[in-house]
């Protein structure tokens, strides 16, 4: 099973699909690249919106593309929400933004330099966080931040995920390699945002994965996506 665990496919919800019509092109291309499931996960800033605004309407964005997508052949969707880190999510019915069946909701961080503060506010809502942390694109906050930091992030039981187009750009590449060897990348996703602009590539991303590291590396990779969705990883 191939599934693709980060992707801005929901129409009209953020800076993804602009239509339903767009999100079917999305999907037809993942489809061609042989995935199985995956995951919508539209953007979620709380300073722009409210989390009750924003549930309701990726709800209305998902009926939207359920009723486009009925009777096609197209991979299965599974909602979720990637979420921009906040000390405001505290206390928050975070499970709501989860992917969609498990307990896993995915967090996107600012690219910058952490500062310790930023860090330390990080690292008291990783502690108490009810939900299971993924974040999102990993590579880009190391354009930023040095390895120990986000070994640091990593400790509080995070798991990272890695875009499918990084693996085609060699400021990231070595990186991923890296990471995915030592066990510290677990899932990858496409990102996906425009047929155009931002295609999804995820069977590109598979082919170097199989190459330069291995067939297991890439199953393994997928186990981990699955095994989330289907409730058998709780970290």
């Amino acid at each position: 099973m191939r599934l693709d665990f980060h992707s801005h496919i929901l129409p009209k919800m953020d800076d993804g699909a602009a239509d339903a019509e767009e999100s079917l092109k999305l999907l037809k291309l993942l489809k061609d690249d042989g995935v199985d499931v995956v995951v919508a996960t539209p953007h979620l800033y709380l300073h722009k919106q409210d989390m009750d605004g924003f549930i309701r309407k990726r709800g209305e964005s998902a009926n939207e593309l359920d009723r486009a997508v009925k009777g096609g052949d197209y991979p299965q969707i599974v909602v979720g929400a990637e979420v921009y880190f906040s000390p405001a999510l505290s206390g928050l019915p975070l499970k709501e933004l989860c992917v969609a069946g498990t307990g896993h909701m995915m967090l996107e961080l600012p690219c910058e330099s952490f500062s310790a503060a930023f860090l330390n506010t990080l690292a008291n809502f990783l502690s108490a966080c009810e939900v299971n942390i993924i974040l999102a694109h990993i590579e880009r906050y190391f354009d930023y931040n040095k390895p120990e930091v986000m070994d640091e992030i990593l400790s509080y039981g995070v798991l990272a995920q890695a875009n499918c187009d990084s693996f085609e750009q060699a400021r990231y590449r070595k990186t991923l390699f890296k990471l995915i060897k030592s066990g510290k990348v677990r899932l990858i996703g496409t990102d996906s945002h425009s047929a155009e602009r931002r295609p999804p590539a995820f069977g590109k991303s598979e082919r170097v994965i199989r190459k330069k590291l291995s067939d297991d590396t890439f199953e393994g990779l997928m186990k981990t996506a699955e095994d989330i969705l289907y409730g058998k990883l709780l970290k």
